[in-house]
């Protein structure tokens, strides 16, 4: 029977993988690759191993690896989408594979988290490091329960984290920290806890190992104070630290399982929700954490569940959009997992703990299967509209303009992006996107002759000395912008004639986020003569 059972716990992991690897699949074939998958392969392919390992991390904001992968791909001749999208979906089925084969989950568990939003969408359709981030922690997560015996494949683990995201070298930090702020408790003596690890010297040596490669990736990503993210200002209007600190803890849970409250557009410090969506948020939130609580208290992991999301949340609250919410994801994996390997999480936990509350056995049962449920529904639900959606409608604009480029021939002709009028060097991104599928940058006005953003701030000297080097260009052939109104302060930036009034083409693109669905256009603007030396006719309004 146990055989039996065991060959049926197979036979669904196998069907399992295929359906997600095949929904993956069709995912990243029908995507369109939007500007931070583009910067990423840009940076990766035209950046020597040097500048990619030590010098645009201090930009970036981000360890190496992601680019290291994308610039072996690129090196190989894979196109842009053919490097990404075959880099990312390598760990989508390393991530799948250890969910199936070799977590402690139960059959219904591991059946339901690879149908999770973040996971079967979000960062399997989209090829950024989240995925290879998720793997990260649940390799670490596999080698926590031997920390101890096998120290050196864990701390392997965790250097592999530090190595992939800024987040996960917060996370790896307080992976440590928790354990041995938790042996500390469990043994009632810091003492006791340092002698422990001062006499595993396996353990020790890898410590050491550990922090160092710690301190060389924050060293290798501090930023320089030319860097963008250095010297944004604190916006009055938007949330301080200390709320966004808090959101992180009673949104963000909340955004990873069941609501859809937040706007893939904006900072997690520029959201303001209505009241009633704050308190929905906030109660589902403190309920996950009161369910991890009563998981971690049982396995005396009290210190591990709170200490890791702390540090993490420290670098949520300074910078974080929706569509990094599923670090949350990651580490609720790595938590349930390391629970898990101590004692198998059952139902009557929390039966039990309903019981003394004065609550019936059965009903508790029932809103822990509903819960479970509304959780998978609402996921799938998500879901099935986003790749609805990825199938039916562009992602970005950049492919198109790209293939309207090459279809017209303008490859050679002079194309100026548009930018920020705040940030000279801040362009319009999809035209970042829309180099990828060139050889080079076919934008004589990207930040130092790049192919891709720098996310340096030019001081005013600079930026002086930059806009003379386009006026000497001359008059573009044709601008790409976000909308028609930008011709104007970029004529008069340039000293040019605003008579860029013909709309050559509109590129259409849709920022898919859960059931949300935001649209926004990318237009190429020309003189009305260029419009008729490109379409053989006169620049006719349209009306409506």
């Amino acid at each position: 029977m146990v055989s039996k059972n065991k060959k049926t716990d197979i036979m669904i992991s196998v069907i399992i993988t295929v359906v997600v690897s095949a929904l993956t699949i069709i995912g990243l074939y029908c995507h369109e690759p939007w500007f931070d998958e583009a910067q990423a392969y840009l940076l990766a392919r035209d950046s020597s191993w040097h500048d990619v390992l030590m010098y645009w991390t201090h930009y970036e904001g981000h360890p190496p690896m992601w680019h290291i992968l994308l610039k072996c791909a690129a090196s190989l001749g894979l196109s842009f989408e053919a490097a990404i999208k075959s880099v990312n979906f390598i760990f989508v089925e390393a991530v799948v594979l250890l969910i199936q084969f070799r977590s402690p989950f139960s059959r219904a568990a591991k059946a339901v988290i690879p149908f999770s939003f973040f996971l079967l969408y979000q960062y399997s359709v989209i090829s950024r490091p989240y995925m290879m981030l998720t793997c990260s922690c649940l390799l670490a997560a596999m080698c926590y329960k031997e920390r101890h015996e096998k120290p050196l494949r864990y701390c392997l683990a965790l250097i592999f984290m530090c190595v992939v995201h800024s987040y996960s070298i917060a996370f790896a930090g307080g992976i440590v920290v928790a354990d041995m702020v938790g042996e500390a408790i469990r043994e009632r003596s810091i003492k006791k806890m340092c002698t422990g690890i001062i006499s595993n010297k396996k353990l020790l040596v890898c410590y050491v190992m550990l922090f160092a490669a710690a301190m060389t990736m924050i060293a290798d990503i501090m930023p320089h104070s030319d860097t963008f993210a250095a010297k944004q200002t604190v916006n009055p209007n938007y949330h301080s630290l200390p709320v966004c600190y808090l959101f992180s803890w009673l949104l963000i849970p909340s955004e990873n399982l069941f609501t859809s409250f937040s706007s893939e557009l904006m900072y997690m410090r520029q959201e303001v929700n209505p009241i009633g969506e704050v308190i929905a948020a906030g109660a589902i939130s403190l309920l996950i954490w009161a369910a991890l609580f009563v998981i971690c208290k049982k396995r005396r992991m009290v210190a591990e569940l709170f200490i890791p999301y702390a540090f993490i949340a420290v670098l949520t609250s300074l910078h974080i959009m929706p569509h990094h919410f599923g670090i949350f994801f990651m580490y609720m994996l790595f938590i349930l997992w390391t629970a898990s390997d101590k004692e198998q999480i059952k139902i009557s936990e929390f039966t039990e703990l309903a019981e003394k509350a004065g609550m019936s056995a059965s009903f508790a049962k029932k809103i822990i299967i509903g819960a479970a449920a509304a959780f998978s529904v609402i996921n799938i639900y998500w879901d099935s509209l986003s790749f609805y959606r990825e199938i039916k409608l562009p992602y970005d604009p950049a492919p198109a303009i790209a293939e309207w480029i090459k279809d017209k021939g303008l490859e050679e002709k002079k194309i100026l992006t548009t930018w920020s009028k705040s940030d000279i060097y801040m362009v319009n991104a999809s035209s970042v996107a829309a180099n990828a599928y060139f050889d080079r940058s076919i934008f004589y006005n990207l930040n130092y002759d790049l192919a891709f953003i720098s996310h340096k701030v030019a001081d005013e000297a600079e930026k002086a000395e930059v806009l003379e080097k386009w006026r000497s260009e001359g008059a573009p052939y044709i601008m790409v912008c976000d909308g028609p109104q930008e011709t104007g302060f970029i004529c008069d930036e340039l000293g040019l004639q605003d008579d860029y009034l013909a709309v050559a083409y509109v590129g259409k693109g849709r920022r898919i986020f859960k059931d949300k669905c935001d649209t926004y256009n990318v237009y190429v603007m020309c003189t009305r003569d260029a419009y008729k030396e490109i379409y053989g006719k006169e620049y006719e309004v349209s009306t409506y």
